[in-house]
């Protein structure tokens, strides 16, 4: 199975962090139907054949995806679009 690992540093404040759970949230769950579910400091998601977590640290992000075989296809979009938005929100 497919993994992405995205790690992302930063130097936002807590409320920032949490308007861009907000926002990858959103989009995990428009663009890739993944229904997200926030406990403390980590956002997890799944649907059928893929799963993941984004963790969020005092001073770093860390984005894990799983996809299975009926989903592998997908892993270069489903990096690329979170990596647009770490970028676009942490940079």
């Amino acid at each position: 199975m497919p993994t992405i690992r995205l790690n992302k540093k930063h130097s936002k404040s807590p409320s920032e962090i949490r308007a861009l759970t907000e926002q990858l949230a959103q989009l995990l769950q428009q663009k890739f139907q993944l229904k997200p579910k926030e406990n403390n400091n980590t956002l997890t998601f799944k649907r059928l054949d893929m799963s993941g977590k984004l963790c969020l640290l005092p001073n770093e992000v860390v984005v894990t995806v799983k996809t299975g075989l009926l989903t592998g296809a997908l892993t270069p979009v489903v990096e690329a679009e979170l990596k647009q938005t770490l970028d676009k929100y942490l940079t």
